[in-house]
């Protein structure tokens, strides 16, 4: 009996860091964020200007749209 559980073991440590970790990493991607973050985030996307309407009348046409 303590021969079967002896070959369990490192199976076992390795499913269980293995858990361990996956649980750290869904607390890291799904909590809630800082509002630090939160605020440089829309800081850069509103900055950027790579993001605007081709279709925008305040903006000039592209190089790569044909004239009809």
């Amino acid at each position: 009996m303590i021969a079967d559980l002896e070959a369990l073991a490192p199976p076992l440590i390795m499913a269980a860091a293995f858990l361990f970790g996956l649980v750290m990493f869904l607390r890291r991607q799904l909590g809630p964020r800082s509002r630090e973050a939160e605020e440089g985030d829309e800081a850069d996307i509103r900055g950027s200007a790579s993001n605007a309407d081709p279709g925008d009348a305040t903006h000039g046409p592209s190089s790569d749209q044909h004239k009809v």
